[in-house]
């Protein structure tokens, strides 16, 4: 947990500095500068889709342990890039938090993960106001520290 925490924020810290200085050559610079969140919850939408299958067995690249490191850093780079185009600030949020939250819970079936997974994703489809969308955010990083544990990546 203690290397958790600073490497989030150094990462949180690199996309906030993305959005505020013009970096053109970098699509995440002009992704985090329109400002648009709309395609950015699509996308994070999918991702966590994605993620969900490869805890259910039906979405796969190269096999479980790799394949929960690849979509869970997906899941992870789109949550933080839709909490940093929002303006939410880390404080407000504690990503390492939930990481660790989900990663130390009590251990359980990946089957019973999957209905954890449809909850999130029909409540990120509703409209939300702030209070919201800092809630969901905080249910997906704890999802992605759950599955995590499913393989033991830390």
């Amino acid at each position: 947990m203690e290397e958790l925490e600073p490497l989030c924020r150094q990462v949180w810290g690199a996309y906030e500095y993305l959005r505020d200085n013009d970096i053109s050559e970098s699509g995440t610079s002009r992704r985090l500068r329109v400002g648009n969140a709309a395609p950015i919850l699509s996308r994070l939408q999918e991702e966590i889709a994605e993620l969900r299958g490869v805890v259910e067995g039906t979405h796969i690249h190269e096999g479980f342990d790799q394949d929960i490191i690849l979509e869970g850093y997906e899941v992870w780079y789109w949550a933080v890039s839709l909490a940093v185009t929002s303006r939410i600030d880390y404080k407000w949020l504690r990503p390492h938090q939930g990481f660790w939250a989900g990663f130390t819970a009590v251990p359980i079936e990946r089957t019973a993960l999957l209905p954890i997974f449809d909850k999130v994703s029909q409540k990120m489809f509703r409209p939300m106001d702030c209070d919201d969308e800092l809630e969901s955010l905080a249910e997906v990083f704890w999802l992605v520290g759950r599955a995590c544990s499913l393989n033991g990546t830390s």
